[in-house]
Protein backbone atom coordinates (compact mmCIF):
# COMPACT_ATOMS: atom_id res chain seq x y z
CA UNK A 1 0.00 0.00 0.00
CA UNK A 2 3.03 2.41 0.75
CA UNK A 3 4.78 1.90 -2.56
CA UNK A 4 1.26 2.61 -4.44
CA UNK A 5 0.94 5.69 -2.19
CA UNK A 6 4.49 6.73 -3.02
CA UNK A 7 3.86 5.97 -6.77
CA UNK A 8 0.58 8.25 -6.67
CA UNK A 9 2.49 11.00 -5.25
CA UNK A 10 5.29 10.87 -7.78
CA UNK A 11 3.10 10.51 -10.85
CA UNK A 12 1.23 13.59 -9.60
CA UNK A 13 4.16 15.23 -9.34
CA UNK A 14 5.65 14.85 -12.80
CA UNK A 15 1.96 15.78 -14.11
CA UNK A 16 2.13 18.89 -12.04
CA UNK A 17 5.87 19.98 -12.96
CA UNK A 18 4.67 19.49 -16.56
CA UNK A 19 1.94 21.33 -16.65
CA UNK A 20 3.95 24.09 -14.83
CA UNK A 21 6.73 23.75 -17.34
CA UNK A 22 4.03 24.24 -20.51
CA UNK A 23 2.69 26.97 -18.65
CA UNK A 24 5.94 29.22 -18.18
CA UNK A 25 6.83 28.21 -22.09
CA UNK A 26 3.70 29.59 -22.98
CA UNK A 27 4.31 33.20 -20.86
CA UNK A 28 7.35 33.44 -22.04
CA UNK A 29 7.02 33.19 -25.67
CA UNK A 30 3.35 34.85 -25.96
CA UNK A 31 3.88 38.25 -27.80
CA UNK A 32 1.76 41.26 -26.51
CA UNK A 33 3.14 43.62 -29.25
CA UNK A 34 0.81 45.12 -31.12
CA UNK A 35 1.65 44.99 -35.14
CA UNK A 36 0.09 46.58 -38.50
CA UNK A 37 -0.27 44.74 -41.56
CA UNK A 38 1.82 46.19 -44.59
CA UNK A 39 2.92 45.67 -48.07
CA UNK A 40 5.33 45.95 -50.37
CA UNK A 41 5.70 45.09 -54.03
CA UNK A 42 8.98 44.45 -56.59
CA UNK A 43 9.83 43.28 -59.57
CA UNK A 44 13.88 43.37 -57.68
CA UNK A 45 15.22 40.76 -56.86
CA UNK A 46 14.45 39.53 -53.01
CA UNK A 47 17.48 36.56 -52.68
CA UNK A 48 17.60 35.42 -49.37
CA UNK A 49 14.40 36.93 -48.21
CA UNK A 50 12.27 34.20 -46.10
CA UNK A 51 9.06 34.07 -44.15
CA UNK A 52 9.70 35.09 -40.49
CA UNK A 53 12.51 37.60 -41.69
CA UNK A 54 12.99 40.41 -39.10
CA UNK A 55 12.21 43.86 -40.35
CA UNK A 56 13.93 46.56 -39.25
CA UNK A 57 13.48 50.81 -38.68
CA UNK A 58 16.68 52.06 -39.40
CA UNK A 59 18.68 49.24 -37.32
CA UNK A 60 15.68 48.72 -34.71
CA UNK A 61 13.57 45.28 -35.09
CA UNK A 62 10.26 46.61 -35.69
CA UNK A 63 8.68 43.43 -37.11
CA UNK A 64 9.01 40.52 -39.25
CA UNK A 65 8.03 39.67 -42.83
CA UNK A 66 4.62 37.35 -42.60
CA UNK A 67 4.23 36.11 -46.13
CA UNK A 68 6.06 36.44 -49.55
CA UNK A 69 4.16 35.63 -52.75
CA UNK A 70 3.28 36.72 -55.97
CA UNK A 71 1.69 39.96 -56.84
CA UNK A 72 -2.23 39.89 -58.45
CA UNK A 73 -2.40 43.73 -58.88
CA UNK A 74 1.09 44.31 -60.84
CA UNK A 75 1.92 41.11 -62.99
CA UNK A 76 5.16 40.03 -62.44
CA UNK A 77 5.90 41.40 -59.12
CA UNK A 78 6.57 40.17 -56.10
CA UNK A 79 4.58 40.50 -53.29
CA UNK A 80 5.96 40.61 -49.51
CA UNK A 81 3.54 41.44 -46.23
CA UNK A 82 4.84 42.48 -43.25
CA UNK A 83 3.74 43.21 -39.42
CA UNK A 84 4.93 46.36 -38.07
CA UNK A 85 5.11 47.21 -34.42
CA UNK A 86 2.38 49.94 -34.60
CA UNK A 87 5.14 52.28 -32.20
CA UNK A 88 7.05 52.71 -35.33
CA UNK A 89 7.00 55.77 -36.85
CA UNK A 90 5.73 54.59 -40.49
CA UNK A 91 5.15 57.77 -42.36
CA UNK A 92 3.96 58.16 -46.22
CA UNK A 93 7.65 58.82 -47.06
CA UNK A 94 9.40 55.77 -45.39
CA UNK A 95 10.68 53.34 -48.06
CA UNK A 96 12.09 49.76 -47.75
CA UNK A 97 15.22 48.11 -48.77
CA UNK A 98 16.07 44.32 -48.94
CA UNK A 99 19.51 43.98 -47.47
CA UNK A 100 21.70 40.76 -46.43
CA UNK A 101 23.11 40.03 -43.19
CA UNK A 102 26.93 39.75 -42.81
CA UNK A 103 28.48 36.34 -43.85
CA UNK A 104 25.48 34.52 -43.86
CA UNK A 105 23.64 36.01 -46.53
CA UNK A 106 20.23 36.12 -44.90
CA UNK A 107 17.56 38.94 -45.89
CA UNK A 108 15.82 41.17 -44.19
CA UNK A 109 13.57 44.88 -44.67
CA UNK A 110 15.34 47.71 -43.85
CA UNK A 111 12.71 50.30 -43.53
CA UNK A 112 14.27 54.42 -43.59
CA UNK A 113 11.89 58.02 -44.14
CA UNK A 114 13.71 60.17 -45.78
CA UNK A 115 11.87 63.01 -44.14
CA UNK A 116 8.98 64.26 -46.96
CA UNK A 117 6.20 63.70 -45.59
CA UNK A 118 5.43 63.31 -41.15
CA UNK A 119 2.18 61.81 -42.17
CA UNK A 120 1.29 58.26 -40.78
CA UNK A 121 0.54 55.79 -43.23
CA UNK A 122 -2.95 54.73 -42.36
CA UNK A 123 -3.06 50.64 -41.40
CA UNK A 124 -5.78 48.90 -42.48
CA UNK A 125 -5.47 45.31 -42.12
CA UNK A 126 -8.58 44.58 -45.11
CA UNK A 127 -6.43 46.32 -47.66
CA UNK A 128 -2.89 46.73 -46.12
CA UNK A 129 -1.18 50.11 -47.01
CA UNK A 130 2.21 49.76 -49.70
CA UNK A 131 5.29 50.55 -48.54
CA UNK A 132 7.90 51.01 -51.72
CA UNK A 133 10.63 49.08 -51.57
CA UNK A 134 14.02 50.75 -53.70
CA UNK A 135 16.78 48.83 -54.77
CA UNK A 136 19.58 48.23 -52.24
CA UNK A 137 23.36 48.71 -52.48
CA UNK A 138 24.07 44.99 -53.93
CA UNK A 139 21.43 45.24 -56.40
CA UNK A 140 22.59 48.56 -57.50
CA UNK A 141 26.09 46.66 -58.12
CA UNK A 142 24.40 44.35 -60.02
CA UNK A 143 22.98 46.15 -62.73
CA UNK A 144 26.13 48.37 -62.90
CA UNK A 145 28.35 45.29 -63.11
CA UNK A 146 27.65 44.93 -67.08
CA UNK A 147 29.09 48.63 -67.33
CA UNK A 148 32.01 47.91 -65.18
CA UNK A 149 33.25 44.53 -67.16
CA UNK A 150 32.95 46.45 -70.29
CA UNK A 151 35.12 49.24 -68.86
CA UNK A 152 37.39 46.76 -67.39
CA UNK A 153 37.38 45.08 -70.84
CA UNK A 154 38.40 48.06 -73.10
CA UNK A 155 41.19 49.04 -70.49
CA UNK A 156 42.73 46.10 -70.38
CA UNK A 157 42.22 46.24 -74.50
CA UNK A 158 43.83 49.81 -74.57
CA UNK A 159 46.88 48.51 -72.16
CA UNK A 160 47.40 45.73 -74.61
CA UNK A 161 47.67 47.94 -77.51
CA UNK A 162 50.37 50.14 -75.32
CA UNK A 163 52.72 46.95 -74.54
CA UNK A 164 52.18 45.88 -77.88
CA UNK A 165 55.41 44.27 -80.04
CA UNK A 166 55.84 47.63 -82.03
CA UNK A 167 55.46 49.65 -78.89
CA UNK A 168 57.99 48.22 -77.30
CA UNK A 169 60.50 48.17 -80.07
CA UNK A 170 59.59 51.73 -80.44
CA UNK A 171 60.26 52.94 -76.71
CA UNK A 172 63.40 50.73 -76.89
CA UNK A 173 64.72 52.39 -79.81
CA UNK A 174 63.64 56.37 -78.43
CA UNK A 175 65.89 54.80 -74.35
CA UNK A 176 69.11 53.81 -76.70
CA UNK A 177 68.34 57.08 -78.73
CA UNK A 178 68.63 58.44 -75.81
CA UNK A 179 71.35 57.33 -74.17
CA UNK A 180 73.35 57.80 -77.61
CA UNK A 181 72.65 62.08 -77.58
CA UNK A 182 73.47 61.85 -73.58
Amino acid sequence: MENKAHALIAGAFVVVVTVLLALLAIWLTRDNTRRDLYEMSTGETISGLQPQAPVRFRGVPVGKVESIGFDNKVKGNVLVRVSIDRAAPITQSTFATVTSQGVTGLGFIQLDDNGQSSQRLTPNDDDPPRIPIKPGGLDKLLKQSEVIFKQAEQATTRLNQLLSDDNQKAVATAVTQLAEAS
